[in-house]
């Protein structure tokens, strides 16, 4: 285990250095002067000289790439050219927002998408099965900025349960800002009032974040526990009379859970990229939200900054995934080791 944690520690590493290169063409390759596109059109001569200068803008593109690896291993992003804030005080107050409503949904994913899949296998080929998997292919089918406008308008109009105005919280609601995450922060306050209506705003744009990748893990748990029924092993523990709970948690269930925990680091990765609309859909003051933003406003800093956090998770995640299946499966603890 020790040896595969090493290899994927090293292995990122490696991918991370690629990205910040990735990351650093991209700055250099925009047309322009990158000191005037920071300074804007009115500054003076002598003021864009200044700042190329203390940017090392002059020096050669090698000699750049270790000025800014370095000012970014420090921390130091750059400036906004929309907020006219450090880039990391914009992350560390958007960033969360984002994280928040991906991990809900990722949990919802999680959770659902198990059951979901548990479900049709017990009822395989029945009609809980055929009507879960007609369902399944729409909801894989349809993009998630669509499943979110159809559920803006079904659960915040035409059947008002939900909130319809979009935002994280309700105005009226006076919650001081601890960790910028809405849940914790009405916990930490003990306002329940204010953590149901925050629940009530998230829910709707995480199930519509996930159930693509909810009903997708569904589809692959119903059909690894369908195979595996046809086991040796299954068979065998029939016989024996070990009671079916046993049979479905342990024998059915658990060798289903790794192929789906495999894809969970692509899922992962499609939840963030969906976020860039289902944010703007909710009004969802997120880091998505503020990239599009950012994108629009030309603002390179912040765009890149944005592309550096999400290659930055997906490569945490998508190690942590690979952890969790060597230890899952130590199969793949000695293939990793060979």
């Amino acid at each position: 285990m020790a040896k595969t944690i090493i290899k994927r520690l090293l292995w990122s590493i490696f991918v991370l250095l690629g990205l910040s290169i990735i990351i650093f063409c991209i700055l250099r390759i925009v047309p322009g002067d990158p000191a005037r596109v920071a300074l804007g059109p009115k500054a003076s001569e002598e003021t864009v000289a200044a700042y190329r200068e203390e940017m090392h803008y002059n020096e050669a593109l090698p000699v750049q790439y270790g000025y800014w690896l370095k000012d970014l291993v420090s921390g130091d992003l750059g400036e906004s050219l929309v907020t006219r804030r450090p880039v990391t005080q914009d992350l560390k107050e958007f960033l969360p927002a984002t994280l928040e409503l991906v991990l809900l949904a990722g949990l919802l994913q999680i959770i659902l998408g198990q059951v979901i899949g548990v479900i049709c296998a017990a009822f395989h080929n029945r009609w809980p099965d055929i009507l879960i998997k007609i369902i399944g292919y729409i909801g894989v089918a349809t993009p998630a900025f669509v499943m979110a406008v159809f559920g803006l308008l079904i659960f915040g109009y035409w059947i008002p349960i939900l909130p319809s105005i979009g935002g994280r919280l309700s105005a009226g609601f006076d919650v001081p800002v601890i960790t910028n995450f809405m849940l914790i922060d009405t916990l930490l306050a003990g306002n329940l009032a204010a953590f149901a209506d925050a629940a009530g705003h998230i829910i709707l744009p995480a199930l519509s974040l996930s159930i693509g990748c909810m009903m997708q893990e569904a589809k692959m748990t119903r059909a690894s526990m369908i195979d595996n029924k046809g086991k040796d092993y299954i068979a065998m523990a029939v016989t024996q009379g070990v009671p079916k709970r046993i049979i479905n948690a342990r024998f059915l269930l658990k060798p289903s859970i790794i192929p789906t925990v495999a894809i969970m680091g692509l899922d992962f990765a499609s939840l963030f990229g969906n976020a860039f609309l289902v944010e703007q859909i909710f009004n969802w003051n997120g880091l998505s939200s503020y990239g599009i933003n950012a994108m629009l406003q030309k603002d390179l800093n912040s765009v890149c900054a944005v592309v550096l956090v999400f290659g930055l998770v997906f490569i945490l995640v998508n190690v942590l995934v690979d952890l969790i299946v060597a230890w899952l499966d130590p199969r793949m603890q000695q293939r990793t080791s060979a």
